[in-house]
């Protein structure tokens, strides 16, 4: 990801590495939700199932808190 000069006089480091782990985290919660939702679909009740469930809440969580949802 780049940023325009005026973008980046704007920013504060500690905005940019948010902006940077929410982006990653959105990713994150995208994927592992897609994984649940294909489990969900067949019934899967394993214990893989539920510490992936687990990740995914977490993920969202955090990215709740950067983008001060919570």
């Amino acid at each position: 990801m780049t940023a325009s000069s005026q973008l980046v006089n704007r920013l504060t480091d500690k905005q940019m590495n948010d902006a940077k782990l929410a982006m990653w985290l959105a990713a994150e919660v995208r994927e592992l939700g897609h994984q649940l939702a294909v489990r969900e679909i067949y019934g899967e009740n394993s214990k893989d199932y539920f510490d992936t469930k687990r990740k995914h809440d977490r993920a969202l969580y955090r990215l709740n808190r950067i983008e001060k949802k919570i």
